[in-house]
């Protein structure tokens, strides 16, 4: 059956049933992944005395900042962040949200390892995308959840607007993307392409789904945009170039479902790009949250359909 076209934005929630981290819980689960990793890209960072500092750079950076534990990911990179601005030469700040970084991005790699199958809510989904030609997904989840089930069902996707197969536009980035043409560098491997005309972001095109830095060597030309990193298009080319394909998305889509998304209180700008080329549109949001779907109805009122539901239990998770 053919359904109309369709603009998928997701969230977190949309791979949290394949043990991937919501948000709520993702600063433990990244804390307990570096202590029982302990990978030779940070591992010095953890060790006491590091820097002259009795607890190493690392946990004495994450204690100035959050001394009693209560700040979830997202807030204690922003926070974090605003330490970097007027940090001095030996405050262990940019070490903090470095390891952080690496911490999250390993541990996503770690997760999509074990996956020997994406359940079959995912599968579902991925036919919906099948039927329904001209449907475009705009995810702020930096794993490859998606990219792997429509690898594994035969379904051709692009990060880039495709006429053909499902286009995939990631505002946030990827675990999968570098940023090394930002940069001014060249890769020795010649696998890695350009997202698209105009974009100096690259994956490698040959092998998306594979890790290209197992060992975190260049780990800061992995490109993934962090609560409390610059992210508006007037700031940076990039990240301009992948809002206009988000815009041009949404140009041609009838409707939206939101997907395990919260529309965080910190990215204004998100909210307001979706209230504003989203008018008109009909809209659904599919969140467990009560307070997650007050945001969608305090931004698109009475015209939102709004499902207190979990991803795997709603309409586009069935076959």
């Amino acid at each position: 059956m053919t359904i109309q076209p369709t603009a998928f934005i997701l969230g977190a929630g949309f791979s949290a049933l394949q043990q991937f981290p919501l948000v709520r819980g993702l600063r433990d689960r990244v804390l307990h992944f570096l202590e029982a990793e302990q990978h030779s890209s940070y591992r010095m960072f953890l060790e006491p005395n590091n820097g002259g500092l009795p607890e190493g750079q690392f946990k004495s950076g994450l204690n100035l900042v959050d001394a009693s534990g209560k700040l979830e990911f997202e807030e204690l990179l922003v926070e974090l962040a605003k330490r970097i601005k007027t940090a001095g030469p030996s405050d262990p700040y940019p070490i903090t949200a470095r390891v952080l970084r690496i911490g999250c991005s390993r541990l996503l790699w770690c997760i999509h390892g074990f996956i020997w199958q994406p359940e079959t809510c995912y599968r579902n989904f991925a036919e919906h995308l099948r039927n329904s030609p001209g449907s475009v997904v705009i995810s702020f989840n930096w794993d490859l959840l998606l990219e792997r089930t429509l690898t594994d069902a035969g379904i051709p996707w692009s990060y880039n607007l495709s006429p053909s197969g499902v286009s995939i536009i990631k505002p946030h980035g990827s675990i999968n993307w570098s940023g090394h043409l930002r940069k001014g560098l060249t890769a020795d491997y010649a696998g890695w392409e350009p997202l698209g005309s105009g974009s100096k972001l690259c994956f490698d095109a040959s092998n998306p789904l594979a890790n290209p830095n197992m060992q975190d060597i260049n780990s800061d030309l992995r490109y993934m945009i962090f609560p409390g990193d610059p992210e508006l298009p007037k700031e940076d080319a990039d990240i301009s170039w992948l809002w206009e394909k988000a815009r041009a998305a949404l140009l041609g889509v009838d409707s939206a479902a939101f997907i395990g998304y919260s529309l965080p209180d910190y990215d204004t700008f998100a909210s307001d790009f979706f209230e504003s080329e989203l008018a008109g549109k009909r809209i659904e949001a599919f969140t467990p949250s009560d307070d997650h779907l007050k945001r969608f109805e305090t931004l698109f009122g009475g015209r939102a359909i709004l499902k207190n539901e979990k991803f795997e239990h709603c309409a586009y998770a069935r076959a």
